[in-house]
């Protein structure tokens, strides 16, 4: 009886001693009687293996910064000021309503293909250009004859020169508006309408090259490929307006509820 007494507490006492050197292969920080795990920065953090080491300390040193403060606080009473009180209980409750919502939103806010398609068909008119645009290459340079040579470099494929040649200059690729550039070159562009190498173009800055890889009029459509992810939005916005309405009503009728107008206008300022 005695030997299986003294296994028990054995096992017991090395159980603890397992747990207390798991919490310390586990501990990153301590402050006074708080503690703060590895553990727990994963599970407030999901990403947080993946940050590097300098975004890691600065999670650490702000654990830290608010737990010193908010032990400050406790010697303070301040956790018993009921002002602070209904602050944290409002906010528990909104952080609620949320993680409710987004339960419910994982489950029925998804939107398919089938739904962009229509959208898009029915709305083609929203999808029109307002401007002339084209894609492409823009590029400030200093000297006419870098420009020319740019020229050059870009009409042969040439793009280890090409990165030479720009590598101190403004520049910039992507998806440009015509009535957004300098006058020289809007007008310059508007003439041709194309895809193209145009330039050198002067204005008072230097001596611009533009690569124009895809022209598009002013109202003309934009393609389905080109507003899918905004009509995703916009559909994921609604669908997610619908689903709480219909939830928040679902719910109101279900439950007990009391709302007092009366009273809000009997409240006077003196």
């Amino acid at each position: 009886m005695q030997k299986t007494f003294l296994l028990a507490v054995l096992t017991l006492f090395l159980g603890v001693m397992a747990c207390s050197d798991n919490n310390s292969d586990n501990l990153v920080a301590k402050v006074n009687h708080d503690q703060l795990l590895l553990d727990d920065l994963v599970l407030m953090f999901p990403g947080f293996v993946s940050l590097d080491s300098l975004q890691k300390s600065l999670l650490v040193e702000n654990w830290i910064r608010e737990t010193l403060l908010a032990q400050e606080a406790e010697k303070n009473l301040i956790h018993r000021d009921p002002v602070f009180n209904y602050r944290v209980e409002t906010y528990r409750r909104r952080l609620l309503a949320d993680k409710q919502l987004d339960v419910v939103l994982k489950d029925r806010g998804n939107i398919n293909q089938d739904e962009i398609e229509a959208y898009y068909q029915k709305n083609l008119s929203s999808f029109q250009r307002q401007s002339n645009e084209f894609f492409g290459f823009h590029v400030l340079m200093s000297s006419r004859n870098d420009a020319r040579e740019l020229e050059r470099a870009i009409a042969d494929g040439d793009l280890e020169k090409k990165q030479a040649l720009v590598a101190m200059c403004p520049k910039e690729t992507g998806l440009f508006k015509v009535e957004n550039l300098l006058p020289e070159v809007k007008e310059y562009l508007l003439k041709k309408k194309r895809e193209g190498i145009f330039g050198p173009i002067k204005s008072d800055l230097g001596y611009h090259l533009v690569e124009v890889r895809t022209w598009h009029d002013r109202g003309s459509l934009k393609s389905l490929e080109e507003v899918w992810e905004e009509i995703a939005a916009r559909l994921s916005i609604n669908r997610q307006r619908q689903i709480e309405a219909q939830l928040v009503d679902s719910l109101r009728k279900a439950g007990s509820l009391l709302l007092n107008n009366d009273i809000l206008y009997e409240i006077t300022t003196e």
